[in-house]
């Protein structure tokens, strides 16, 4: 039943809901906002500081064509990228629209904007000290929403091309030494919480892979681990939420990196043992939940110290495995797809120095023809 005139419903849930218009598509029409509430006098005052948050904040989206970049990016974000992306994809796209381009480019007049515009807020960027690659992530969102823009045709042409970008930072990948790793084998082994790392070291799983195992996605029998999920928090987007942030599963990084792994022998004994101390449908848990990426981070930093080493970020296992692997003579395209990634190519890039230092080690066997020779 709703209270006439108020747009103020009772659910058939029990709750009371309150709706309101937070902005207006290109076309027009509304685009509407809720808040709830298991009172109705709760749910009027939800809704009044809605409509005065949303007023204050001018965040109604406005005739597009002649309003601002902000009023066009959030109809676009939230109209167009939330239906077609992940939730998590979603969130580093609102993000960086409320730390960068709506503090430096959102009072700019939509069709006002320009090549030298753009440019400015690039450089503007690179003065912030951000790296290369985040610049890049930045202007790419931009990007993204000038191109829908153009075909609304509320501008001529997209202003992002023809732009200059910050050359890519080669960064250094981080791979454990031998003693290294040795180092941290030994404290993972005689800690509770070290097989997650063990299985890291062996297996080459991004974190949020690793929390998101369930033990349906592991066939012992077959020493065979089936990667399909993936487990990591983010911003919360909803304005209604309690928490900024939320815990989220979802679908793998890439088509790719669904992928079945086979088990090393030791990995699976250790499968096995962890499953007796075990309860509950994930592997990894946490007062019976499945474990966040952040604490196993922590956990790691745990075990870093007593074995002795300097912080390492956890992604640096998944190098040192690939890495190894390399060393080991591994098939560049099995070891790809053990990876997941997209394609052989990236594998063979991105570990190239290491298969340049396994041919440094075979072509130091000539020295032995050489010697023989003499």
């Amino acid at each position: 039943m709703a209270r006439r005139g108020e747009n103020i419903y009772l659910r058939k849930d029990g709750r009371w809901e309150g709706r309101y218009i937070k902005g207006r598509r290109p076309d027009k029409k509304p685009i509407y906002g809720s808040v709830y509430a298991r009172k109705y006098h709760e749910c009027k005052e939800k809704l009044l500081h809605a409509k005065a948050l949303y007023m204050h904040d001018n965040l109604i989206v406005k005739t597009c064509g002649t309003g601002k970049v902000s009023d066009f990016m959030i109809y676009w974000l939230n109209n167009v990228v939330r239906q077609r992306v992940k939730a998590s994809t979603f969130s580093n796209y609102v993000t960086i629209f409320d730390k960068w381009i709506n503090p430096l480019l959102g009072d700019v007049k939509l069709y006002k904007i320009d090549q030298e515009t753009v440019q400015r807020f690039v450089n503007n960027l690179s003065e912030h000290r951000l790296s290369a690659g985040t610049v890049r992530n930045i202007y790419n969102v931009l990007f993204a929403a000038m191109k829908k823009a153009r075909e609304y045709q509320y501008i001529n042409m997209n202003p992002c091309l023809e732009v200059s970008l910050p050359k890519p930072d080669k960064k250094e990948v981080r791979i454990l030494t031998m003693e290294e790793q040795k180092k941290i084998e030994q404290t993972a082994k005689s800690d509770e919480n070290g097989f997650a790392v063990l299985l890291a070291i062996y297996t080459g799983l991004r974190i949020g892979e690793l929390c998101a195992i369930k033990w349906k996605d592991v066939d012992l029998k077959k020493g065979i681990i089936y990667v399909s999920q993936t487990i990591q928090r983010i911003k919360c987007c909803d304005q209604n939420a309690s928490t900024k942030t939320v815990l989220i599963t979802g679908s793998a990084k890439s088509n790719r990196s669904s992928r079945a792994i086979p088990l090393p022998a030791s990995m699976t004994k250790l499968f096995k043992k962890h499953m007796q101390k075990s309860f509950g449908e994930y592997v990894f848990t946490h007062n019976g939940h499945p474990l966040e990426p952040r604490l196993l981070q922590y956990r790691f930093k745990t075990m870093l110290r007593k074995a002795g080493l300097p912080h390492i970020n956890f992604h640096a296992l998944r190098h040192t495995f690939a890495t190894r692997c390399m060393e080991l003579s591994f098939d560049i395209k099995t070891l790809s797809e053990i990876l997941g990634h997209a394609s052989a190519k990236l594998t063979l890039d991105r570990y190239a120095h290491s298969q340049l230092e396994h041919k440094r080690l075979a072509m130091q066997n000539l020295d032995l023809l050489f010697a023989k020779n003499a």
